[in-house]
């Protein structure tokens, strides 16, 4: 009786993170949506698919320059995205470009326009070559990566805001 007496807070502690969890996943999706797009993606560690920034890509297949983003601008709107941390994002980042971290890619698919280009940037445009394969798969075929990444955009006198 004793021992049950003790284990009881533990016991209320683990349902009560358990409660909160529930609700945070909960609004996440209500925000997010669900992973559910075009393609298969791991959700919850499921091996359905390998992970976006294990896969291998030719990036210059997937890139793009900036002199070649600013001529497709007159062609159809571009949506920029950028794949980098948020202490990266808080340095500076293209004029009204959407956030999207690596770790939220699968996640946040469904963010993206299909109506326009998208062109993923990061630092080097490893990452961002990674995420427009990632893009393809699911049937994003106007998706491109910033060739030279964010300090190509710079050099070109591309604006950079912080």
């Amino acid at each position: 009786m004793f021992r049950r007496l003790m284990n009881l807070p533990l016991t209320v502690a683990s349902r009560a993170a358990k409660a909160f969890q529930d609700r945070d996943d909960a609004r996440a999706r209500e925000k997010y949506g669900t992973a559910h797009d075009p393609g298969t993606v791991p959700v919850g560690g499921q091996a359905t698919s390998p992970d976006v920034t294990s896969v291998k890509v030719d990036a210059a297949v997937l890139s793009i320059t900036a002199a070649g983003v600013r001529d497709m601008a007159g062609k159809k709107p571009v949506a920029w995205v950028d794949v980098r941390s948020a202490s990266a994002w808080g340095a500076g980042h293209v004029r009204g470009a959407l956030h999207i971290p690596m770790a939220e890619i699968n996640v946040r698919v469904s963010e993206l326009p299909w109506d326009q280009f998208v062109v993923t940037y990061c630092d080097d445009g490893v990452q961002s070559a990674q995420a427009v394969a990632f893009f393809r798969e699911r049937g994003m075929e106007d998706t491109f990566a910033l060739l030279g990444g964010l300090g190509a955009w710079r050099e070109s006198g591309g604006e950079v805001v912080s």
